[in-house]
């Protein structure tokens, strides 16, 4: 995806904050049956979009992204599907000058909270240990299917064949590693179908005074994964990263193990008891999806998440609580 750092990275018709605010306003005209009463910029700028709130004339509060290419709709839809309001409506602004131009514009519902990044200032632990709770809550409802077949041919499996073909010096020692789990993806298509955010990060997580999550955004890059595959950095929400270090803090195991209770707690019962079984298989797809975080495939290329590489011989003998018990969350 077209990286959108800067208001000169749209084309012309749109290169400055004043004729993006123009553009805004006539595309609500056009497509929302509103007029937009004052246009505002947000606290911080996406990487792929620039970004304006609108507030309409009816009361509504929405968000216009312009992009450099099209937005997949659909997954924002089937997260929604699942996970109802803690996912924005999203609309394409059709326009054929813009398009023909090299843009696209959408409308999201604006929703409530601030991005944890800054909802957090000063609730210290008692935060984060709220807000790994409250996620869990929410992915709790996001059972899709009881198989993954398709997920797993169509993202697991050609991801892995990258790594695995890749001459990438850094992946040289977690080849082997990801050569057998290339060896049981017909197994981890039997785990259920869920749904799945591409970045879980402070700045895509909005939360409110209690630190409940509110909204979970930016889903263009999301789809569906195997129970598992989507969690493979919850465990780094519960601790951070400093100067490229990873730490624990204090209470890192009450947020971390708060997340997967409530995950498991909050799904429905026949859903829960078929993972139960299976609670190896899940296990082991965290760390396929820790190794995929790390080395990512965009573009039919493979990259390097070169914090996350730092720490990942330690990531990689992360266990679940369910597995480890009352061990340390990660071996020695």
């Amino acid at each position: 995806m077209p990286m959108v750092t800067a208001d000169k990275d749209l084309p012309k018709l749109l290169d400055t904050p004043a004729k993006q605010a123009k553009w805004a306003k006539k595309l609500v005209a056009e497509h929302l049956g509103s007029t937009a009463n004052r246009i505002d910029k947000p606290p911080m700028q996406g990487m792929f979009s620039r970004t304006l709130f609108a507030t309409l004339a009816d009361g509504r509060e929405v968000v216009v992204q312009f992009r450099t290419e099209p937005l997949d709709v659909d997954a924002f839809k089937t997260a929604k599907g699942a996970l109802s309001s803690f996912v924005p409506d999203c609309e394409a602004l059709g326009n054929e000058e813009l398009e023909n131009a090299g843009a696209w514009a959408y409308s999201l519902a604006r929703m409530p909270g601030k991005m944890w990044l800054h909802g957090v200032a000063g609730k210290g632990a008692e935060g984060r240990i709220a807000i790994n709770k409250s996620l869990g809550r929410v992915f709790s409802k996001g059972y899709l299917a009881d198989v993954s077949h398709e997920a797993v041919d169509t993202k697991l499996r050609p991801h892995l064949d990258a790594i695995l073909a890749s001459p990438l010096e850094e992946i040289l020692p977690y080849k082997a590693t990801a050569g057998s789990f290339a060896r049981r993806l017909d197994e981890f298509a039997l785990l259920p179908l869920w749904v799945a955010h591409y970045d879980l990060n402070s700045v895509n997580l909005l939360i409110d005074e209690k630190c409940d999550v509110t909204a979970l955004i930016d889903w263009e890059l999301s789809t569906p994964l195997p129970f598992g595959a989507g969690f493979g950095r919850i465990h780094t929400l519960a601790g951070e990263f400093t100067g490229g270090e990873f730490w624990m803090p204090d209470e890192f195991e009450v947020a971390e193990r708060g997340f997967w209770t409530e995950l498991f707690d909050g799904m429905p019962e026949r859903i829960r008891e078929m993972l139960e079984k299976r609670l190896d298989l899940v296990q082991d797809v965290v760390i396929l999806a820790t190794l995929l975080s790390c080395f990512f495939f965009e573009d039919g290329k493979i990259g390097v998440g070169q914090v996350t590489l730092k720490a990942l011989p330690k990531f990689m003998t992360y266990r679940i609580p369910f597995v480890r018990g009352q061990e340390q969350p990660y071996r020695e």
